[in-house]
């Protein structure tokens, strides 16, 4: 007989409730759950910190999902950031600093890749030559300027000079005009840079300073020097101009340019260094004027005309992009002011004026001297200087050679000056003049008879010779 636990168990699965039970049973389980609520402080049950099912329990590793979409955006949005934030920045780097590499090698690559036009890529090339070398300037006057960055600059200009050369040498074949023209642009640039650095030896060796052959400049002047064009080709390119048409519109381009610059400039340089750009920029548009209006009797005469006001404003664009890095050399040096004939008459009468003045105190100490010999050597003086006054009257020449004719003057009534102060003392004149004389003293007059007794005080004259004066009359 099987145990009764057994039976149980095998009866027990047989009997089941119908429906209808089931529903009964509910129904009360429920009828007394209403009636005999839970107590309230046997709700607040605490649920387990972490429940672990089954199915977890039963896997090896734990899954768990990447959102790949949002790390996409955020990296987008990083590297967008860093390609537009750090080559911006880059654009002031100087050798040395650590985004100088993005300057140079990404930055400006990247434009040399997407020019493609060959008269551009000389420009590009020639405005990195101008880089190069204004930062070199700007690391000199900060006193960073070493050996091995002037190096650096010196070999960057033989490069960036190289490269322009074959462009123009593959523009040649395609446009003879605007390969000289391209020419023409490149060497201003180079002459410019060239002078600068001239200028910058001349004032450390006035200065004494540094000596220069220890300067890094000095690699840089040299790197200039070769690359600029033969003075035979230079020439040649010159005397055969460039188309009229050509020639003006590349004028015209840069003109605008360079009142571009001047209205960048406007609020950020010194007001002088405006002045004198402005003045300059007023000196070209005159030129040009003059040139359209030769254009209709000498188209040659114009267009070589024309060539000479390029090779101007290509030096003003040069030193307009430098203002602020440029400090020691003058404009004038670099960049003379053409004088209008107004400015040029008002020089003559400046230069007639002062020699008169000479002549009329020469003529006043004369008659203080009273060895005759030396009043025939000071009136032999007086003579040739109003020859010299009545030449200069009549002159039509240009004004340098009114200059030159004017200094003539002006050495041989300073020679006499320079006589006469040995035999009369300078500093009782003055006064001499004013205690007794009726007609006033000149103040020019008295200035330059205060100038040679300082001078005389100064420094100590020597006794001229009977040949010395002769030969300097």
């Amino acid at each position: 007989m099987k145990r009764f636990s057994e039976q149980l168990k095998i009866k027990a699965e047989s009997v089941k409730l119908r429906a209808a039970e089931k529903r009964e049973l509910r129904e009360r389980v429920v009828s007394y759950m209403e009636y005999h609520p839970l107590p309230a402080e046997m709700k607040s049950i605490k649920t387990p910190a972490k429940i672990v099912t089954n199915k977890q329990l039963a896997e090896p590793f734990t899954s768990f999902q990447i959102p790949f979409i949002s790390i996409f955006k955020y990296s987008a949005f990083t590297a967008v950031l860093l390609l537009l934030v750090v080559p911006f920045v880059a654009e002031k780097a100087v050798p040395g600093d650590a985004l100088y590499a993005v300057k140079v090698q990404f930055n400006e690559e990247l434009r040399s890749t997407l020019t493609f036009d060959t008269y551009q890529k000389v420009e590009w090339e020639t405005e990195r030559l101008n880089r190069r070398i204004a930062e070199a300037r700007l690391l000199a006057s900060e006193g960073r300027l070493t050996e091995a960055a002037g190096a650096d600059v010196a070999e960057a200009v033989r490069v960036h000079s190289a490269n322009a050369q074959r462009e123009i040498a593959e523009l040649r074949i395609e446009d003879e005009d605007a390969a000289t023209i391209a020419s023409i642009t490149l060497d201003s640039t180079l002459e410019l840079q060239s002078d600068s650095l001239r200028g910058e030896d001349e004032l450390a060796l006035v200065d004494g300073k540094t000596l220069l052959t220890d300067r890094p400049t000095n690699l840089i002047a040299s790197a200039i020097d070769e690359a600029r064009t033969p003075k035979e080709d230079e020439a040649l390119s010159t005397s055969t101009p460039p188309a009229y048409g050509k020639l003006i519109a590349r004028v015209e381009q840069n003109t605008t340019r360079i009142y571009e610059l001047l209205s960048a400039l406007e609020g950020v340089a010194p007001a002088k260094d405006l002045v004198e750009v402005t003045r300059r920029a007023e000196d070209i548009n005159r030129a040009i004027e003059e040139a359209v209006n030769l254009y209709t009797t000498d188209e040659a005469e114009a267009r070589v005309r024309l060539v000479t006001v390029l090779q101007r404003t290509q030096r003003l664009i040069t030193y307009m992009t430098e203002l602020e890095v440029i400090k020691t050399i003058d404009i004038e040096t670099l960049i003379p002011v053409v004088l209008t004939e107004s400015e040029q008459d008002a020089q003559k009468s400046l230069l007639t004026e002062e020699l008169t003045q000479k002549l009329n105190l020469i003529e006043g100490l004369e008659n203080r001297v009273s060895d005759p010999e030396v009043r025939a050597k000071v009136r032999f003086g007086i003579a040739e200087i109003d020859n010299i006054l009545i030449a200069m009257s009549q002159s039509t020449t240009s004004l340098e050679v009114f200059k030159e004719v004017a200094q003539s003057g002006m050495d041989l009534a300073d020679d006499s000056l320079l006589l006469l102060e040995q035999f009369v003392d300078l500093s009782q004149v003055t006064k001499d003049d004013k205690g007794t004389s009726t007609t006033p003293v000149d103040e020019t007059e008295e200035v330059l008879i205060e100038d040679l007794v300082s001078t005389s005080s100064d420094e100590t004259v020597l006794p001229l010779t009977p040949t010395d004066v002769v030969d300097s009359l």
